[in-house]
């Protein structure tokens, strides 16, 4: 099965990620979190999200959305 994988960073550090069936869905939360400025302690960092085609994924031990 093909998926994609959106992923999100916050500096170096992956946050997580998930997968989706369609890849409209990936852009639209990409579109929503890319960029989100999160406050760590006295300093701002912003979230870096991507979706990335995966074209082989086993559904059986994977969720995708």
């Amino acid at each position: 099965m093909t998926a994609f994988f959106l992923v999100c960073f916050l500096g170096l550090k992956l946050e997580g990620g998930i997968y989706f069936k369609d890849v409209n869905h990936c852009l639209m939360y990409k579109d929503k979190l890319h960029d989100q400025v999160v406050m760590k302690g006295q300093d701002e960092e912003k979230y870096q999200c991507m979706c990335k085609l995966i074209p082989n994924i086993d559904p059986n031990t994977v969720q995708v959305y």
